[in-house]
């Protein structure tokens, strides 16, 4: 999954990240300051995924 716009931390203290491996029906929680102001994709890189649902904007209704 890729985060536009932000780096984040993984666990185990990896940062600078911005994006992860999930496996499927995984979880990964992640940890970043929102100080990018914007509207910023949540997404996977497998375009078939990407396509299929695995993208979305957090916070937009």
């Amino acid at each position: 999954m890729h985060l536009r716009g932000h780096a984040f931390a993984l666990p185990g203290g990896a940062s600078g990240a911005d994006g992860a491996i999930v496996p499927p029906n995984g979880m990964l929680t992640v940890g970043f300051d929102a100080d990018n102001p914007g509207l910023w994709m949540v997404h996977c890189h497998n375009v078939h995924h990407s396509e299929a649902g695995m993208t979305t904007v957090p916070g937009r209704g």
